[in-house]
């Protein structure tokens, strides 16, 4: 069986992720900074393992506390300002990809929303997926 690569790439194709097999976990995060970071209602990203993640090209990175107070690193293209990937204190040894920068409206939906007391109202959650009201 092939295994599974894909492509995460910024607004202006400069920065770039490509990731090996599936990823660990899915998820959506709609704590403020999220929010925030994002410009939408939460974050999409993906957790793959730090091996199997190579990314190519320039990238500016912003360390932060997260909504938990734990650090988030934030990476994203000094061009177009689009966040690629993060690394996260609550996440050891994993790159976590923003889903959208794979262009695949196929990809799996997040398995676990993280903040949701602070979600949009109008928003809904996947069936299935588990729900946490904080992090």
């Amino acid at each position: 069986m092939k295994e599974i690569s894909r492509t995460a790439r910024c607004g202006c194709g400069a920065l770039t992720a490509t990731v090996a097999g599936e990823p660990k976990l899915v998820y959506a995060c709609a704590c403020l900074r999220c929010q925030q970071k994002s410009g939408s209602a939460f974050a999409y990203s993906a957790a793959f393992p730090q091996d199997a993640v190579t990314t190519s090209g320039a990238f500016t990175t912003w360390r932060h506390p997260g909504g938990s107070g734990r650090w988030v690193e934030v990476n994203f293209c000094p061009t177009c300002g689009t966040t690629v990937f993060s690394r996260g204190e609550i996440f050891p040894n994993m790159i976590l990809i923003a889903v959208g920068c794979f262009g695949d409206p196929d990809f799996a939906p997040p398995q676990r929303v993280f903040w949701a007391s602070r979600h949009h109202r109008w928003m809904t959650f996947p069936d299935g997926a588990e729900i946490m009201d904080t992090q």
